[in-house]
């Protein structure tokens, strides 16, 4: 019952319906690596094996191991033993390097990402806040399996709170204060976003690069599933043997009812979220001709979240970008009406403005040019189709087109041109942070940055492309450094702690 509860239960299936696979993977590892994270001091370098493994999860792991450790080591009293607590602390953090050090990287070039406002946990429906207590309240209402229950949910959440209560009093001494902190800091970081006067705090301080990992605090509740259900266990199992042999199993039983309870509306596809799509061939020549010709994709329609007639309307993250992999321009404004783009790309506000004259119909050609752009794809939404009789957008050519989806090129592309006369220059990228081009000054087809170094700092130009000032042929982006760098110190520090682990274990202390 405690293992539907967290593996199936409202909050884990909900996650894997909107597409959260790393949280779903945090969920996973997250009961077996609790014993260590709730007293970090005791085996640091256990401690921090788990806190890698979590930490491959990426935000979605890292924000739930960093808060456990905070209440093991806080509920343990282990600043006492300064150099374990030292030791577990620090090797957590830098466990958190390879999604942490990119994320910091990124931010410094400037964001403009949603607020933490725009993801409130909900609270509506009979019963309100109590149905958090169950792993409802997910900001996208409609996206929340089991949404549509009543008071059922409401009652759940409290006879699971009331189990875990009591389970919670049969626990060793050693953990019972770190486990109500974590099940503290998951309910309340969940609840406060939809709290008038506390949410204006959790803006404050999540609106913020680092802090954005964590805006949607409903996430949070992960750390309350993680603790409840098996205290509820616990505690169904205390008073199972207070009662009288016939209502024994009934009581026992009592985890594993509300576990069905709250899985039974995820069931035969989580509510449609995970039906298999079915790409059409024609998707895949689109991906063949980009591979061998790479360039910069315009992606249509202009929407982060496309109903697309190949998921039959259901709205999905733009695909593209990943289908297609390379330089992908695709909307990134989340739909909150505040004209946000959440990359860190100056191209997407030219990109918008070309997007909706091409979608008009206009010859757009000299500016896709401008922009880098070689390719513009087309999929259609759902109740449209592309037809394939249909001349082509002015300016371009065609290359793939059918009903399912369409590529065309951009006669004129370039990689690069030189600033002086927009005469085309060659661009060798052997690596993604490393390319040789013309020593003069030059727009490289690729998005602006002012992290890129040749002779100098680089820049943006106004067109968000970016621009390379005169000097030698070699341009590297230094902020790839600190991200191996990180890496490289995940890689060692996983060595050293399963080496002190297995040490551990053949000689039978603590690690």
């Amino acid at each position: 019952g405690a293992g539907l509860i967290a593996g199936i239960g409202p909050f884990a299936t909900t996650r894997l319906g909107a597409g959260h696979l790393g949280m779903t993977f945090a969920l996973a590892v997250l009961p077996w690596a609790l014993p260590a994270l709730l007293r970090p001091a005791d085996r640091p370098a256990r401690t921090v094996a788990w806190a890698l493994a979590l930490g491959l999860a990426g935000p979605f792991g890292g924000t739930v191991a960093l808060p456990v450790v905070a209440c093991g080591l806080v509920g343990t009293r282990a600043w006492r033993a300064r150099g374990p607590a030292l030791r577990a602390a620090l090797g957590v953090l830098v466990a958190q390097g390879p999604w942490l050090v990119p994320t910091v990287v990124v931010a410094a070039q400037g964001t403009d990402i949603a607020s933490a406002g725009d993801f409130p946990t909900d609270l509506s429906g009979p019963g309100g806040a109590l149905r958090l207590l169950a792993g409802h309240g997910f900001w996208r209402t409609p996206s929340q399996i089991g949404g549509a229950q009543g008071w059922e949910v409401a009652v759940a959440g409290l006879v699971l709170a009331g189990l875990a209560v009591v389970g919670w009093r049969r626990l060793p001494d050693a953990v019972r204060t770190p486990v109500a902190l974590v099940a503290g800091v998951g309910l309340l970081g969940a609840l406060a976003s939809a709290v008038p006067g506390l949410d204006g705090v959790v803006e404050a301080v999540v609106d913020t690069p680092v802090g954005a990992a964590v805006r949607e605090g409903q996430r949070l509740l992960a750390l309350w599933v993680v603790v409840a259900a098996p205290a509820a266990a616990i505690g169904a199992d205390a008073l199972a043997r207070r009662v009288g042999p016939g209502l024994r199993p009934v009581v026992t039983a009592v985890p594993l009812v509300l576990a069905v309870l709250g899985a039974g509306p995820a069931l035969w596809g989580v509510g449609g979220a995970l039906d298999p799509v079915d790409l059409p061939p024609a998707w895949s020549d689109v991906r063949a001709a980009v591979h061998h010709d790479p360039g910069t994709v315009l992606v249509l329609p202009w929407q982060s979240y496309p109903g697309l007639a190949v998921t039959d309307g259901r709205p999905v993250a733009q695909p593209l970008a990943v289908y297609l992999g390379g330089d992908v321009l695709a909307s990134s404004d989340p739909g909150f009406g505040d004209g946000r783009r959440e990359r860190s790309d100056d191209r997407e506000g030219r990109a918008a403005a070309v997007a909706e004259r091409l979608v008009a119909g206009e010859d757009v050609h000299d500016d896709l040019v401008a922009l880098g752009v070689r390719w513009v794809v087309e999929v259609p939404l759902v109740g449209r189709r592309v037809d394939p009789s249909a001349p082509p957008p002015p300016g371009l050519r065609p290359v793939v087109v059918t009903s399912d989806i369409s590529l065309h090129e951009v006669p004129g592309w370039a990689p690069a041109r030189r600033v002086a006369d927009g005469e085309p220059a060659e661009v060798d990228r052997p690596v993604a942070p490393l390319l040789r081009t013309d020593p003069d000054a030059v727009l490289v087809a690729a998005p602006g940055s002012g992290g890129w170094r040749r002779a100098g700092e680089a820049s943006t130009s106004a067109d968000g492309l970016l621009e390379l000032p005169a000097g030698g042929r070699t341009a590297w982006y230094p902020g790839a450094v600190a991200v191996l760098l990180a890496d490289l110190a995940a890689v060692v520090l996983a060595g050293v702690c399963l080496r002190r682990v297995r040490t551990t274990r053949a000689g039978g202390g603590s690690g």
